[in-house]
């Protein structure tokens, strides 16, 4: 003490503890006023700073609690008791284009911090509020490092637009389309790209906020129809220096396999079809190679590693904050040759100067992915899943030559000749931020210029060698696909704050413009004279089979925003918002939508009847209603385009003609959804027991639908604003603190329900859409029915030896599938189709625990969907197989249909396509249903008492661990077609179970 004294400095303890509860706060922030002296509260709430001899008093701010200032008068050990403030948590709000009160939230906006996340091997921001938030959906359309990921919010509006959020990052709204959207020739790729928000490193981020009804997202115009995702970075803090480290490592396997024929019972099951006539006696299997070959399992990448390390630095003075982040993120896949690496920084910085105000946030990022070939295709063109799914079990993997084996029975190729032969690599560079500076004009009145920008490249290669059918035929396939997404933000905003004696009133007014560029860029050759060079010299190729092909297209927003937020007697809230948006994308006569919103809000827990009642903590009534708009269509949809024609010899030359591609539509315009929102806020109990429940209705209208045109126009249809499509629900979200003692104890649900219907199709009866390999009509879109709704034959059983072949006229035998003659006509056919579910869960689920006692903790995550439909279209191909030599699904062919067993539920397979290919059917189409244990996590907190060391815990955790379902495909909740409410499984790429260890570090 003598020696700080000397120095001019004194070292003041203590220990920070909650007011109520007595217990220890961990990360309160400890200030010296007037100095930048400063720390935080350590595992124990313990605290020592060194501070100059003059410091009088110290500041104790921690999130949810009251700030103190306390004197030191003196003292060398200053205990603290801080008291929750309930407003402190209003404050952390975020809305479009500014902050408000939680409490004097009007709209129907769900906010997870990051305690709230989802734990474990999180790669995008998406991932991090699956299940979290009631009302939205998030669904994985592959289990690839990366996959794609499809986010719905209350639903789906449209059928030829986008249904996906708008993410707003820090201010900036990103185009979350992908830079190559191809996958190469002769390689087989998924329908969904690989996730673009996978460049944004999920530890960077604070907060997410979900603007769901009209009132949170009419501020965004015509692109806040389908929801709204506004993310928050991390900023730095005054005070010292703070190192966090955060790192995890892993393995990963397939978490459900399918069970297909092995060899022996292949060649039983074959043989005694071909006995029963389902082939002749030359087809018959006499031998088996070896012991055959699991193809499935060659293909399966065992015990794939996954790590994920994450380095922060943050700090500031009372002027200046920062924060400067580094990550490396590598996952491999748990199928062969598929990858993906990131690595990501970022700074983020803000400087204050009496009445300035500087900001930045920067990200930048490159990714490295590697693909295996997999999708939704088939026979020559199948991916490895397929591939192993449909190839003969009796071969091995090698002939006699050394080569890999090929089936004289079928048109695949072996399933890793398709493994080793085709490769295909990416890199993407994305760098994406803000810099925005804020000036006060006077008291409350502000003005703030903000600037953005997002620039990513990307480059895919894709190389096919000889080892394959197509690359040998070809001498070596070498396919570049190149892309390049830009957009560019500039945007105004004017912001008034004032209280009055018994009100208070928040206002902005703005102008924003963003444009948007998209550059790509392709180039193949064929006939290398070897497959050394792969993509790296296309010029070695043959010049004949030389293709190229590049484009360029871009469009703009300029818009005018305003909304203002007025509040009564701390009772009464009134918000209404207005943005108007021009968009370059519709016709000259409808270049401009209006995009109106309004909402009132009653605190009524702060009336005379309710505000004695010691137990109500909160008790809000929330109402809003408004207008957003979909002008996620693609660009120049409303402009007579032009494209390759045909080719013609003109003067001796040979010509290429151009042809008009579409007409012109002058009076196209965006998708306009109409919502109407009830809700209620509650707490009791000192909030305690906190939630909230709301009802909406979204009803979408001006739908786009390509509408049929007379012929004589040159083309069949123009696309037309016509349709419409309703959305309705409830949801409920509950957050308890049910122990606060030693051990603690804390729940959180999450539940909302879903109807969607279709209201308009212009006059049109139906539409039949939806295809996946030789199975088409999928699904029907029709008024009073859900969008995209299953549409196929009912199945009533198996044709039994002793029933009545009278009642109909098809040609039927015992052991066949029996169809329902819905319309009594004595034939099955394409007029006994009905609806077969929808897509559209009608309830969906979650549950999260998180438990603590002393320096242990327990997280909990379970979730369910209930009501989804899904076609297996892999039991498709089992049904209804291409030829009788193709692998099938254990289970039905195991038990399938024969004299000595007469199966009720299976078939014969004898003659599988002799009623005609019925392929969407009430067997194909499957309940996916399921209740998943989704993430456990078990971690301890080091007690270490160390200048040097602040904070040191470990962990360990499974994901993806239990799934209770009667869905027969790899994952119910995978959809490889892309679409989160049209989900068709084919092919997919499995999802994997995940065991990690991990370390939290605190410098």
């Amino acid at each position: 003490m003598a020696y700080s004294h000397a120095l001019g400095q004194t070292v003041i303890n203590g220990k920070v503890m909650d007011a109520q509860s007595n217990e220890a706060l961990v990360g309160v922030s400890v200030k010296a006023i007037g100095s930048t002296a400063g720390t935080s509260t350590d595992e124990k709430g313990n605290y020592s700073l060194t501070v100059p001899l003059n410091t009088k008093e110290l500041e104790f701010r921690f999130l949810g609690y009251q700030t103190q200032a306390i004197a030191i008068n003196g003292r060398q050990t200053i205990p603290v008791l801080l008291h929750p403030d309930d407003a402190k948590l209003d404050e952390v709000v975020v809305v479009g284009y500014g902050t408000v009160k939680k409490s004097d939230l009007t709209g129907s906006v769900t906010t997870l911090s990051s305690k709230d996340f989802n734990k474990g091997a999180i790669t995008s921001a998406d991932q991090l509020i699956a299940g979290k938030a009631a009302g939205v959906q998030v669904v994985q359309n592959s289990g690839e490092p990366g996959g794609g990921i499809s986010v719905n919010i209350r639903g789906v509006g449209s059928i030829n637009a986008g249904n996906s959020p708008l993410y707003v990052i820090d201010g900036l709204p990103l185009d979350n389309s992908a830079a190559v959207t191809g996958s190469g020739t002769s390689f087989t790729g998924m329908r969904t790209v690989r996730n673009p928000l996978n460049s944004i490193n999920p530890n960077d981020i604070a907060s997410i906020e979900v603007l769901k009804d009209a009132s949170a997202t009419a501020i965004y115009g015509s692109r806040g129809a389908n929801g709204v995702v506004l993310i928050t970075t991390k900023s730095g803090s005054s005070g010292a220096l703070r190192v966090q480290y955060d790192a995890y490592a892993g393995m990963q396997n397939v978490a459900h396999k399918i069970e297909l024929l092995n060899a022996p019972d292949y060649m039983r099951v074959m043989n005694a079809i071909i006995d029963a006539g389902g082939g002749n006696e030359s087809q018959k299997i006499t031998d088996i190679s070896g012991t055959g070959t699991n193809w499935l399992d060659e293909i399966y990448h065992q015990q794939a590693a996954i790590q994920n390390h994450n380095l922060s630095f943050s700090g500031g003075n009372e002027h200046t904050t920062f924060l400067a982040s580094l990550n490396y993120y590598d996952q491999d896949g748990i199928l062969l040759h598929s990858n993906n690496k990131r690595y990501t920084g970022r700074i983020n910085l803000e400087h204050h100067a009496d009445r300035f105000k500087l900001g930045l946030s920067l990200s930048t990022s490159y990714s490295k992915d590697l693909y295996v070939p997999n999708g939704m295709d088939l026979n020559e063109r199948a991916g490895i899943v397929y591939a192993a799914i449909n190839y003969d079990p009796t071969l091995s993997i090698w002939d006699d030559n050394g080569k890999y084996t090929l089936s004289k029975d079928m048109n695949i190729d072996n399933p890793l000749a398709i493994a080793n032969g085709k490769q295909a690599r990416s890199n993407l560079y994305r760098t994406f931020g803000t810099i925005y500076g804020e000036y006060q004009l006077a008291e409350g009145l502000s003005a703030k210029l903000n600037v953005g920008g997002d620039v990513v490249n990307q480059r895919r290669d894709t190389y096919v060698n000889r080892l394959t059918i197509d690359g040998n035929a070809a001498g070596g396939i070498a396919s570049i696909l190149q892309g390049k997404n830009s957009n560019y933000l500039v945007e105004g905003t004017i912001n008034y704050h004032r209280d009055f004696k018994q009100s208070s009133l928040n206002a902005v007014i703005g102008m924003t413009g963003q444009r948007f560029i998209d550059n790509d860029f392709s180039a193949e050759a064929r006939g290398f004279p070897a497959d050394v060079t792969k993509t790296d010299n296309l010029g070695l190729g043959d010049p004949t089979t030389h293709i190229t092909s590049s484009g360029k297209s871009s469009n703009s927003l300029l818009s005018y925003l305003g909304r203002v937020n007025y509040t009564l007697l701390n009772k009464y809230l009134f918000t209404t918002a207005l943005r108007v948006d021009g968009s370059s994308r519709f016709g000259t006569n409808n270049k401009y939508g209006y995009f109106p919103s309004v909402a009132l809000g009653w605190k009524l827990n702060e009336e005379d009847f309710l505000k004695n009642v010691k137990s109500l903590s909160n008790l809000k009534l929330r109402t809003s209603w408004g207008q957003t708009g979909n002008q996620e269509i693609g660009n120049y949809q409303s402009m007579s385009t032009f494209g390759t024609g045909l080719k013609y010899v003109y003067d001796g030359v040979q010509v290429t003609s151009t042809t008009p591609s579409r007409l012109a539509n002058l009076n196209l315009k965006w998708e306009t959804s109409e919502q109407l929102n009830l809700g209620l806020d509650f707490g009791i109990l000192q909030n305690r027991v906190s939630g909230t429940i709301d009802w909406y209705t979204k009803n979408t209208k001006d739908m786009l639908l390509n509408l049929p045109v007379p012929r004589s126009t040159g083309f069949s249809t123009i696309m037309t604003n016509i349709g419409g499509v309703r959305n309705s629900g409830f949801e409920f979200m509950l957050t308890t603190n049910n122990l606060t003692g030693a051990f603690k104890w804390d729940s959180n649900i999450s539940l909302n329900t879903l109807k969607n219907k279709v209201t308009n199709l212009g006059g049109i009866e139906n539409i039949i859409t939806g295809s996946a390999g030789s199975t088409s009509q999928i699904a029907i879109i029709e008024e009073g029915k859900p969008l995209n709704s299953f549409y196929g034959y009912k199945i009533a059983g198996i044709w039994q030896q002793n029933d009545d072949f009278s009642v109909t006229d098809d040609q039927v035998s015992p052991g066949d599938i029996k169809y329902v003659d819905t319309n009594g006509d004595r034939v099955v056919n394409a007029e006994d189709r009905v609806l077969l579910g929808s897509s559209f869960p009608s309830f969906m689920w979650s549950f999260t625990n998180t438990f603590s006692y002393k320096n242990f903790g327990l997280y909990v995550f379970i979730e369910g969907v209930n009501g989804a439909k899904m076609l297996n279209n892999n039991l498709v191909d089992t049904y209804f197989p291409a030829n009788l030599k193709r692998n099938r699904l254990a289970e039905p062919l195991l038990n399938r249909w024969t004299p000595e067993n007469p199966s009720s539920i299976y078939p014969s397979f004898v003659n599988p396509n002799g009623q005609g290919q019925k392929t969407v059917n009430s067997y194909t189409v499957e309940d996916a249903s399921y209740i998943r244990l989704n993430t456990i996590r078990l971690s301890y907190q080091l007690p270490l008492k160390t200048s040097t060391i602040k904070a040191l815990s470990l962990y360990v955790s499974g994901q993806n661990l239990v799934t209770i379902t009667d869905y027969t495909g790899y994952d119910p909740a995978l959809n490889p077609n892309g679409s989160a409410n049209f989900r068709i499984d084919w092919n997919a790429y499995p999802s994997a179970r995940t065991f990690l260890i991990g370390v939290n570090l605190g410098l």
